[in-house]
């Protein structure tokens, strides 16, 4: 009887540790970083994984750092590993260059006229 317990506990064990192998997501698979990189506590996301779903899929113009503070978090673990599909967010437009502006004219002081602007004398003679 205790031999029949033995040879149970033994097969239940090794079937246990037989199916612990590691199962990759197909996402993470697909990016090529490991679960926790949009995960939390799976299945719930972090910052990563919302910005993944939101953008179909895609971490195409993803910014660790801005999203972290958006989502009002630390940047998460695994922050020096780039998943397949990441590009560089496009940089920001440039700000249009302040105009400068016209300089302004000075009032004639009260009791001064305003000097007279120089016109061209009219030319003497016509055609024809």
């Amino acid at each position: 009887m205790k031999s029949n317990r033995t040879i149970m506990l033994a097969t239940a064990l090794v079937s246990l540790l037989g199916t612990a192998a590691v199962a990759k997501p197909p996402f993470a698979e697909k990016e090529g970083v490991s679960c926790k990189y949009c995960h939390s506590q799976p299945p719930m996301r972090n910052y990563r994984g919302n910005f993944y779903h939101d953008n179909n899929l895609s971490f195409a113009g993803f910014d660790d750092a801005a999203e972290a503070k958006k989502a009002g978090v630390e940047v998460g673990p695994e922050a020096s590993s780039k998943p397949k599909s990441w590009t560089a967010p496009e940089a920001p437009a440039e700000p249009a260059k302040p105009t400068v502006p016209a300089k302004p004219t000075t009032p004639a002081k009260p009791g001064k006229k305003a000097p007279a602007k120089p016109t061209k004398p009219a030319k003497k003679g016509g055609k024809g």
